[in-house]
Parts: structure tokens; C-alpha cells; sequence
């Protein structure tokens, strides 16, 4: 199954012909009334040929807003901005920005299970985490395992289950 980033990228794809095929048609639909003689055309073609311009100016209005709304910051953006070092006297990152590209960074299930870690405060128990989830604790625990392999959260043994603590803090 694809990754919701290269499913957004191919929809953005295909929505990007859809805008260029219906301003092509709508350039086409324009000339055409400006080269032939309307006096001659039947009123009804000319009322079809209207609402034809309109639904494909609705089209391409609906497609590129999607183009617009969707605007996900690229791999080499995202680098630059890393890789800036910051002025002088500039506040660094504040820890919401950091735990928002963290969230970003992580797929779904990972980012599902943060979430419910920064809502306790991050300070919560495995099994807490499965109670709120409703995921099976072999997966709680293997999403764990990759969390605390990217230093977002540590997990301390405490009787019979595990406190999990959220790490994520300012350096």
C-alpha cells in the first residue's frame, strides 16, 4: 500500500492535468466563440455552449483550490529550513514547532500513539496507552520500540507494565 505522501503527490499530479486540460478547453471553448459568428449559431447551442464554459471554469476553479489547500512543504524545503542556522539574538525552535515536525515525520499509527502521550502530559503507562489506542499490546510495544529508537520517548519498567515518558524536549 502506498504511503500517504506519494498518494497526495500523485493526486496533486493528476489534478495538475485536470486544471491544464480544462484551461486548455476553456481557451479553445473562448476562441471558438470569438472566431465564429454567433448570429448564425442556434440560441440553444449558445446557452449549451454557456453552461459548458461554466462547468468546466467550476472544474478548474475546484481542481486548482486543491492544488492551493494541499501545499505540503518539500524534502528540500524542509532541508534548507534545517540547515539555516539561526541569526543572531532569533529564539530557536519553540518545543511546539519541534513535537509538530516530529508529528510530521511519523506515520500514522506512531503519530496516533504520541498524540496520546502528549495529552497525558507525557507521562503515561503502557497500558494505558493500549486502553486508549484500542491497539494490541504487540503493537503498542513495537511502535514503542520504534519510538524510543528515534529518542521520542523513553520507557521505564514500574511494577508490571511500563511508564512511558515523552523525551522530546529543546536542545
Amino acid at each position: 500500500m502506498a504511503q500517504p505522501p506519494v498518494l497526495v503527490q500523485r493526486s496533486r499530479m493528476l489534478v495538475k492535468t485536470v486544471v491544464v486540460g480544462t484551461a486548455t478547453l476553456l481557451v479553445l471553448l473562448i476562441a471558438i466563440f470569438l472566431i465564429v459568428p454567433h448570429e448564425s449559431m442556434p440560441e440553444a447551442l449558445i446557452i449549451f455552449w454557456g453552461l459548458f464554459i461554466l462547468i468546466a471554469a467550476l472544474i478548474a476553479g475546484t481542481a486548482a483550490s486543491y492544488l492551493f489547500l494541499t501545499r505540503v512543504p518539500s524534502a528540500q524545503t524542509m532541508e534548507a529550513g534545517l540547515r539555516t542556522a539561526p541569526e543572531s539574538g532569533s529564539p530557536r525552535a519553540t518545543v511546539p514547532e519541534l513535537e509538530d515536525l516530529a508529528l510530521r515525520l511519523l506515520d500514522g499509527d506512531e503519530r496516533r500513539l504520541i498524540r496520546v502521550i502528549v495529552e497525558a502530559r507525557g507521562d503515561v503507562f503502557q497500558r494505558d496507552l493500549v486502553t486508549a489506542t484500542a491497539f494490541s499490546d504487540a503493537k503498542v510495544s513495537r511502535l514503542l520500540d520504534r519510538l524510543e529508537e528515534r529518542g521520542l520517548v523513553v520507557r521505564e519498567r514500574q511494577g508490571m507494565t511500563n511508564r512511558v515518558r515523552l523525551t522530546l524536549k529543546q536542545t
